[in-house]
């Protein structure tokens, strides 16, 4: 009998939940806190300083953090704003390679601005 160690057992359950929206976006949500966090250390902040510099209570930044699937995208631009950070959202199909620094937000949104500047280059843009 064989028996499956716990990285065969989470990867199973990850398989089979990957495509799922709910877990998808779970996942997304405990990202931003762990990134949220990381800045806060990095800048020696607390959730009462993170507090005073949205201009919300104690309990709506304890609440953020500890329910992070209602996040919502005015919530995550609020809390990079106090962080004084940029937010990044996109949907990822392989064409941009990911990067893990404010490097890749760059290469993102220059692509994005391309896009956007490209119909009206060629006069199809209004």
């Amino acid at each position: 009998m064989t028996t499956e160690s716990a990285s065969d057992v989470l990867n199973r359950y990850y398989s089979e939940y990957e495509d799922d929206p709910d877990f998808m976006a779970e996942g997304m949500a405990i990202a931003i806190v762990e990134d949220a966090l990381r800045i806060m250390i990095g800048k020696g902040l607390n959730r009462s300083n993170l507090a005073t510099t949205m201009g919300v209570s104690k309990a709506q930044v304890s609440r953020l953090f500890n329910a992070p699937p209602n996040l919502t995208l005015r919530s995550i631009a609020r809390l990079a704003i106090a962080l004084g950070v940029r937010p990044c959202v996109c949907l990822d199909d392989g064409a941009v390679e990911a990067m893990e620094h404010p490097e890749g937000t760059q290469v993102k949104t220059s692509l994005l601005q391309e896009a956007i500047a490209s119909p009206l280059k060629s006069g199809l843009g209004g």
